[in-house]
């Protein structure tokens, strides 16, 4: 009875909740007229004014309002519940393309950094290596060279490379994509062809010997076209470039010795360190004095003795260095 009579003045404040009200026509589809004229006449405001008593149609006025007003908020409520069960569906959808575009957003990025990650390819010491690149170009690089290249600036459109130390490119040929060796100081443009550089930085110059084709060189001075049987000599300084036609010229990589034609001491032990371990250090007064010859990649001990005995010198050891001193 109490229920009833609260669920009835609710509906008169218009306070009641959609459970109430599917409660209360509940309780009314179970009244008879009478029950629901006295419930009526209970829960009336007294503001209202006095009712005669329910007729059977005013009964079924109140039952259709109930109806009604419990329609509307089933309407709504089959709304809200579309709304739940499509977001329910909806949401991990979502979820699912986020993580998914995430993942692929990741991955791309990760591509990106791939391809825009430089690879390095170095030969360390008394080493001599075979590098092929992307193109299939070959480089023999020669003991601490160093050959560096990105994906995204070496591919079947441009093809750039920075070099520094001695090795010999054999460029496969590419008319639609030039071949260019960045050496720091002057640059080397190739279609396809064979050709030697030795250039390393510290050093005052560097050379390129072309054996076939044609390359185009260019520094901060001046420019030139090469053509075969010529070395080219660039200075890192003033970066002229000075040519001169030699027929025989052969690298030394790939072979067991290293050919020098009228180069400084201090050059030939320059050399020999990329060959051999530790320092090698001769008398400063020695330093310029000329050599022509050989010596081998492989037999320290019998390079140091075709030195000492064309300079007159001796060899003094020590764990980290080789030191050339003059015989007493």
């Amino acid at each position: 009875m109490k229920q009833a009579n609260d669920l009835f003045n609710k509906f008169y404040s218009g306070k009641l909740s959609p459970e109430e009200l599917q409660q209360l026509r509940y309780e009314v589809n179970q009244m008879s007229d009478d029950e629901i004229d006295g419930y009526l006449s209970e829960s009336a405001p007294d503001s209202m004014e006095s009712v005669h008593r329910i007729t059977p149609e005013d009964a079924e006025t109140i039952r259709q309002r109930l109806a009604d007003e419990i329609y509307s908020g089933s309407h709504h409520y089959r709304i809200y519940r579309r709304i739940a069960t499509v977001a329910a569906v909806m949401i991990p959808i979502f979820i699912t393309l986020t993580i998914v575009l995430g993942i692929r957003v990741a991955r791309l990025d990760g591509y990106q950094k791939v391809i825009a990650g430089e690879q390095t390819i170095r030969s360390g010491n008394g080493e001599e290596i075979l590098t092929v690149l992307p193109d299939g170009s070959r480089v023999r690089m020669a003991p601490e060279s160093e050959i560096r290249y990105s994906l995204s600036s070496f591919n079947d459109k441009t093809r750039n490379v920075d070099w520094n130390g001695e090795g010999v490119f054999e460029v496969a040929h590419n008319r639609q994509s030039p071949f260019v060796v960045h050496t720091g100081y002057f640059d080397i443009k190739v279609l396809g062809t064979i050709f030697s550089v030795d250039v390393r930085h510290g050093n005052g110059e560097a050379t390129v010997y072309l054996k076939e084709g044609s390359v185009e060189l260019s520094a901060s001075d001046s420019s030139c076209r090469l053509s075969p049987e010529y070395l080219a000599t660039i200075s890192s300084v003033t970066g002229e470039i000075s040519v001169k036609r030699i027929e025989d010229f052969d690298s030394d990589i790939g072979s067991n010795v290293l050919t020098f034609d009228d180069v400084t001491l201090a050059d030939v032990l320059s050399r020999l360190k990329l060959y051999y371990p530790g320092d090698f250090e001769a008398p400063e007064e020695m330093a310029s004095q000329r050599f022509t010859g050989t010596l081998p990649k492989n037999n320290l001990d019998e390079a140091l003795t075709i030195i000492t005995k064309a300079y007159g010198l001796e060899v003094e050891w020590s764990a980290e260095r080789v030191k050339l001193v003059r015989s007493e």
